[in-house]
């Protein structure tokens, strides 16, 4: 039985980043566009801080910063799930949250089956993450228990036919993306009180000797309830602003062009993030080839998702909705999408910037 959650649950003493209309705070993107459409306005503005900063580099090392993040995370939550992907974020702080016995009651994996329930389909179940996880709770001596959060085909069917009102705006754009909003309607007692939601994201991006982030690259999870960012709390700037001075410098060593991505920039290896030993390690879905434009229609992972929905009935159904659904969106909200395309992306909102001064 779904329960709908259509209002933001916050965490006490920490605000997820989100968009302004009209001094109006929402965190959907969709939502935040549709406002804007229907008082005149042309975009919404985006907030990730409460205002813009200047920083001297941290006395702090990117690790001890890390470790300062859990220790606030462990002292202000009673209960904390981190959801872990198997990915380099998620696995940086899962050893951090085990080397120095910070709070963690529970890790969380949720999968996708939009079509069939398989064994090949999730990166998790790809890559084997399961045993690297065992091996890694041993190695800690930890028995910090591990969930499991299926979304399956009847869930995805449900929502394909209330994508309008239930999923679209509580998602990124891809057909079966979802976060810890849509998990919680089906499992409820992700809510429980005072539970934290760890995700691994949130770092900057860098230009000259500013920083500031991008809607579209923290997954517009921005609705999910009582969830945590890592990498963003402002609670804790010196994680961001050391993740910001890295990428800079290495910017600056390694290529004249100082908006270059941070994964070739080599930024995790270099901060010394562990490995998992599998593809998840680098960006296993690109390919060594480029087109006009990345869409994420004919993206790697995304393909394997919709494969798994061709091979039933219910999802193929709920895939022929999607395509329904997200043509006549483009149609209305052409303008907001890169090169007016849907199956390219949102185009993306830049939050407020701040400065490093020591560069």
């Amino acid at each position: 039985m779904i329960t709908p959650l259509t209002e933001k649950l916050a965490l006490a003493g920490h605000d997820s980043p989100h968009w302004k209309v009209a001094g109006e705070k929402l965190y959907s993107k969709f939502n935040a566009i549709k406002k804007c459409r229907a008082i005149g306005h042309q975009w919404p503005s985006y907030h990730v801080w409460s205002k813009e900063q200047s920083f001297q580099r941290p006395k702090q090392s990117f690790s001890q910063s890390v470790d300062t993040q859990c220790q606030i995370i462990s002292d202000t939550y009673d209960k904390v799930r981190l959801f872990y992907s198997g990915g380099r974020d998620s696995h940086l702080i899962l050893h951090h949250m085990l080397e120095n016995n910070y709070k963690l009651d529970e890790i969380a994996i949720y999968r996708r089956f939009p079509g069939v329930i398989d064994n090949d389909t999730n990166e998790f179940d790809q890559f084997n993450l399961e045993s690297i996880l065992s091996k890694t709770l041993e190695d800690y001596n930890s028995r910090t228990p591990v969930k499991y959060y299926d979304l399956l085909p009847e869930h995805f069917h449900y929502y394909s036919t209330r994508l309008d009102t239930l999923y679209f705006p509580y998602t990124n754009l891809e057909f079966f993306s979802n976060g810890v909003h849509t998990l919680a309607e089906w499992f409820p007692h992700i809510i429980d009180d005072n539970w934290v939601n760890v995700l691994g994201n949130g770092r900057p991006d860098v230009v000259g000797n500013t920083f500031h982030w991008i809607d579209t690259a923290l997954n517009l999870s921005q609705p999910d309830p009582y969830t945590l960012q890592f990498f963003l709390d402002e609670r804790n700037t010196d994680l961001a602003v050391n993740l910001a001075y890295t990428i800079h410098d290495l910017s600056k060593k390694y290529t004249n062009n100082e908006h270059m991505h941070q994964d070739a920039l080599g930024v995790k290896d270099f901060l010394q993030y562990p490995n998992t030993g599998t593809l998840l390690d680098s960006k296993w879905d690109s390919v060594d080839a480029s087109t006009n434009v990345s869409r994420w229609f004919v993206g790697p992972k995304e393909i394997f998702y919709a494969t798994n929905a061709l091979r039933s009935d219910i999802g193929r159904q709920t895939y022929s909705n999607m395509i329904k659904f997200y043509e006549d969106t483009e149609s209305q909200y052409k303008s907001y999408f890169d090169d007016g395309s849907i199956y390219n992306a949102w185009i993306g909102g830049v939050s407020e910037k701040h400065t490093l001064v020591e560069v």
